[in-house]
């Protein structure tokens, strides 16, 4: 589990001088699904390429995000790893498709900025990226009706752009280049039809693959 630690401004300019973090260290390479058994893994092959969010289910938009970190560890015999990086918060903020900012109603704010928990270990120099899935509330629910509103405007879709931020060990700020991740909206795309006595379980009914049941039928006799 990762530690804050509180570094004397002695130590804190020696690596500031020596080893400085890049500001381009952590990266959001895509956004995953789910398996099957509602597993998340950061070397799964499949990617998705957009996002459904059904406003018919009074959920949140959740994402998966696979971050990238590209910090090469410094860690010497009288110091430990301080290039370990944790991730935990993601700033969003909702574009329209054009790629202009997305405006809502008093009391909604945008951008803002939501909290997530990923430990990124330090890489050695000439080594590939490490890897993590940072989970995070991608649209709280209750910008449901400002994006009902949207869809009755004519307009079902839009963009979340995401910066993943967090701090190393050894106490750099990291934050990401921006993600631009584009969510279709709907209502009642993603409802089906389900036989009364059926068990659904699924990760997250309501948004991108995952269809909940919007209605039922008797179980045939």
């Amino acid at each position: 589990m990762s530690r804050f630690m509180f570094v004397t401004m002695m130590l804190a300019v020696t690596v500031a001088g020596c080893d400085r973090f890049p500001d381009n260290g952590l990266q959001i390479a895509a956004l995953l699904p789910p398996d099957d058994g509602c597993f998340v893994s950061a070397d799964q092959e499949i990617r998705l390429l957009r996002g459904t969010y059904d406003l018919n289910i009074s959920s949140d938009y959740v994402i998966a995000a696979l971050v990238q970190s590209f910090l090469i560890s410094n860690a010497l015999e009288f110091q430990g790893e301080q290039a370990n990086l944790q991730v935990d918060n993601f700033d969003i903020t909702m574009l329209l498709p054009d790629g202009s900012l997305l405006a809502l109603p008093d009391g909604l704010v945008n951008p803002y900025r939501v909290t997530t928990n990923a430990v990124l270990p330090a890489i050695e120099e000439g080594g590939d990226p490490s890897l993590e899935v940072a989970f995070a509330v991608g649209i709280p629910a209750s910008y449901q009706a400002a994006l009902s509103a949207l869809i009755a405007a004519g307009q079902p879709s839009i963009l979340l752009e995401i910066r993943a931020g967090g701090t190393t060990f050894g106490g750099f700020s990291q934050r990401s280049a921006p993600f631009r991740w584009p969510v279709d909206l709907c209502e009642g795309c993603l409802g089906i039809v389900c036989t009364i006595g059926d068990m659904e379980n699924l990760c997250l009914p309501g948004q991108d693959r995952q269809p909940y049941c919007a209605s039922f039928v008797p179980a045939p006799p």
